[in-house]
């Protein structure tokens, strides 16, 4: 159903203790929820309680609940060296640990401050590759960007109620309007989730909202500053870039409208965005949103989920300049771009959709199938020309060429996002997806087994993530994942794609395969 509503200088110390202050500061503004009782200040006999008035409510006896967890998540994986993705930088061994800690201070009978603050610290070693005479050797430990401590900011905001029909969000959250449960089309401001646990990532974006919840409809409005600068996962630079480094000169931000409303037992939103160079190249570009979700025979929930805009953010590549390396060298000294954003600006409209259904069995076993289709997604061909891209930069790396002096080789790998590392990162390339759960609960009273399908419906290529969940105690959680990636028949195994065999995107993943092991205590 629809929710109303979504290494650089320093140092992780000073970045957890800027964290610290930070929440001080929002939490030194709270007092107690009428809806939520005070805690008992002392044990009192009951005669004697009964004789006392009620003391009124005061800055001192303000509620403040907090609760969270300490995880420890240890991963394994085995490099795919040799293949299209160089593997030197690709730890197979890693440890992560997460403390986490989730604060919400009720200021005023209808006022809160909430915040979800994780301190995170990796060690990772064993990276693997193959050196000039196409021997697997081992690679000396060093650092690497992606394995460097940080404090997330999941969520940090402080909300208040004028009236019932009137209330103001102010801070960082995750605001999710779309009842997507593996993607979601319209979500514009939050960092991507992983399919394989939806729930996992909660890191949200800093927003300014107004929203007004009746009781059958909701009207929202919301403003949101993309981060331009930040350190360790803290930001100090937002809307615009800093002096001292000014990409450009523009203001980066988006603007969000949604109109809810509860129809015959449907849930139906309509949204509108516009956005001047949000996390993307589109420059004040509108766009527009829309969902539906309603539950039929009382277990089977569909839905569907689609966002339309004008034009693509996505660089395509031109397949004759990277059919060999004589042709890519042929269009670089000619001045003819191999790779650009040529639908930047293109005045056709291309939808991206979600249709999806799912079934709650009587035994709280869950099965959910949705369909992803992206009208900017690559085609075969489209992807081919992307492996072959890839594989000429890699060969560009081997000549002793950096890949950032070749135009448009930035184009073709995305940045890295805040938030705590997700188990799986999902990047949506070609035109069709399939996601599949499948979900058993209380097995033996405290296990819970899953299996998630994600599948390109293009190439057939797929990652098979079976899991094994178990709660130990009530504050002792105990999960196993592996993640199994698939390659499509006849599909490119090699690196080299001159073998006339068409690649598949999940054949080309840069490990054989990966076992997480996680324990949580929750506190």
């Amino acid at each position: 159903m629809a929710r109303p509503g979504p290494h650089r200088g320093g140092g992780f110390l000073r970045s957890a203790w800027a964290a610290l202050l930070l929440s001080g500061a929002a939490w030194a503004q709270a007092g107690a929820d009428a809806g939520e009782p005070a805690p008992a200040e002392a044990v009192v006999d009951a005669p004697v309680a009964a004789l006392e008035p009620e003391a009124p409510p005061s800055l001192f006896n303000k509620v403040v609940s907090t609760n969270g967890y300490l995880s420890s998540r240890t991963t394994y994986q085995r490099a795919r060296v040799g293949g299209l993705y160089p593997t030197a930088d690709l730890p197979q061994w890693g440890e992560l640990l997460e403390l986490n800690a989730q604060t919400r201070v009720n200021v005023r009978p209808h006022s809160f401050a909430y915040g979800d603050v994780s301190l995170v610290g990796q060690v990772v070693g064993n990276y693997r590759t193959l050196d000039s005479s196409g021997n697997e050797v081992a690679v000396p430990a060093h650092d690497v960007a992606t394995a460097r401590p940080l404090v997330s900011l999941n969520e940090f905001y402080v909300s208040h109620e004028f009236f019932p029909e009137l209330n103001l969000l102010i801070g960082k959250k995750r605001i999710t309007w779309g009842p997507g449960q593996a993607y979601n089309p319209t979500d514009l401001l939050n960092i991507r989730r992983d399919p394989t646990d939806p729930t996992f990532q909660r890191a949200g974006a800093w927003v300014a909202q107004l929203e007004v919840p009746l009781e059958t409809m909701a009207f929202t409005v919301l403003f949101s500053p993309q981060v331009t600068e930040q350190a360790s996962g803290i930001p100090y630079g937002m809307l615009t870039y800093p002096t001292w480094d000014q990409k450009d000169d523009q203001a980066h931000y988006l603007v969000g409208a949604r109109a809810y409303g509860l129809v015959a037992d449907t849930d139906l939103n309509l949204m509108a965005f516009f956005t001047n160079r949000y996390n993307d190249d589109f420059e004040k570009k509108l766009r527009f949103g829309g969902s539906v979700s309603r539950i039929f025979f009382t277990d089977w929930e569909v839905h569907f989920e689609g966002l339309w805009v004008t034009g693509s953010n996505r660089a395509y590549l031109d397949g004759a300049c990277v059919a060999s390396p004589g042709a890519a060298i042929g269009c670089v000294t000619s001045g003819h771009a191999l790779v650009a954003r040529s639908k930047l600006t293109d005045g056709q409209v291309l939808p991206q959709t979600v249709l999806g259904v799912r079934k709650q069995f009587n035994d709280d076993s869950m099965i959910s199938v949705e369909w992803l289709y992206q009208a900017d997604g690559y085609t075969r061909a489209q992807y081919q020309d992307l492996v072959n891209a890839i594989d000429l930069l890699g060969q560009a790396n081997t000549l002793g060429i950096p890949t950032n002096r070749v135009p448009g080789a930035n184009l073709l790998f995305g940045t890295s996002a805040d938030g705590t590392p997700a188990r799986f990162a999902f990047t949506p390339t070609v035109q069709h997806y399939l996601f599949a759960t499948l979900q058993k609960p209380r097995l033996f009273d405290d296990f819970t087994l899953q299996l998630v399908l994600i599948a390109n419906l293009q190439d057939l290529s797929t990652v098979w993530t079976p899991s094994v969940a178990w709660s130990a105690t009530d504050w002792l959680s105990l999960t196993l994942y592996g993640f199994i990636p698939l390659r499509g028949p006849d599909s490119l195994a090699a690196r080299v794609p001159s073998s006339g065999k068409v690649a598949s995107e999940y054949g080309l993943v840069p490990t054989v395969a990966r076992a997480v092991f996680e324990a949580r205590v929750f506190y």
